[in-house]
Parts: C-alpha cells; sequence; structure tokens
C-alpha cells in the first residue's frame, strides 16, 4: 500500500500487484469466516485472530490497514498509482472472503486500475505450493504467468 500510494516518497514504480490468496483479516467475521470447516493449512479462524497480534506488536489490533485494507481509517484505495491488480483466492480458503472483498472495495472505490479475480473452486489456502504436478496449480500458475506478461 505504502509503496502504491501516489503520495510515498519512496520513487517505487509499481505496475501491477499480484496478490496469490491474500492474508486479510478484520476483527468483525465476514461471509463464512463464522462457520467451522477443517483445513489443512494452518488458516483457521482462532489461529488468524492470534496472528497478527504476534507479527505486528506495535498495533495488534485486527483492523490495521495492513492486514485490513477496507478498515475504517485505511489509506484510500483510489490513491494507489499501479494500474493492475489479480486477486487469486481459493474456494476453501478461509481468507476467501476477505480477497473477495478486497477486490469489490477496489473495483467500486474509483480507482483508474483494471482489478481481475480468479478463483479455484475446492481449494484451500495456499493449494498450489504444495503439489505443483496438479492441474489446479498448473492452471493457477499459468493465470498468474498471463497477468505478469501482459
Amino acid at each position: 500500500m505504502m509503496a502504491g500510494n501516489s503520495r510515498s516518497k519512496l520513487g517505487v514504480e509499481i505496475l501491477g500487484v499480484g496478490l496469490d490468496h491474500p492474508y486479510f483479516w478484520g476483527s468483525d467475521s465476514i461471509g463464512s469466516e463464522g462457520v467451522h470447516r477443517e483445513s489443512i493449512t494452518v488458516v483457521t479462524k482462532s489461529n488468524m485472530v492470534r496472528l497478527w497480534p504476534f507479527v505486528c506488536l506495535s498495533n495488534p489490533d485486527n483492523d490495521d490497514p495492513r492486514i485490513n485494507p477496507v478498515a475504517e481509517g485505511a489509506p484510500n484505495l483510489v490513491g494507489l498509482v499501479f494500474k493492475r491488480v489479480l486477486v487469486s483466492v481459493a474456494g476453501k480458503d478461509l481468507l476467501r472472503d476477505r480477497g473477495w472483498m478486497y477486490y469489490e472495495a477496489l473495483s467500486r472505490s474509483g480507482w483508474m486500475g483494471v482489478v481481475e479475480i480468479h478463483e479455484t473452486e475446492g481449494e484451500d489456502h495456499g493449494f498450489h505450493f504444495r503439489n505443483l504436478d496438479y492441474e489446479k496449480a498448473k492452471d493457477l500458475i499459468r493465470r498468474q504467468a498471463a497477468f505478469f506478461n501482459s
């Protein structure tokens, strides 16, 4: 967010951003976050609630804009200077609905770029890292490669 903000003095030009199963969270449950589901990853509701305060001791609030970019008081998405965003989510990932929420917020924000979303049905968080030979993993990687190559 900081590097992609038009007021940043970092001097970094970012053409596009690929968010691969983004790690977004918040204090209030949305969508299917309140539904208990088994996960083969560490992405469970109780782990998410405990993890951010461990990662960011200086601001343990789960609505910190670094983990919840659509929280009240977060930087305005319209100020992002890059032109393209691809959000990739997995259908069984606890973080799926947060990825969709970011996609929808960015789409409605007035930001002048193009945002795309890709959902892999029936898969969990980071599934493509566990089996690169799996056809759904190959499809996701091809989709991301096409995004970065365009």
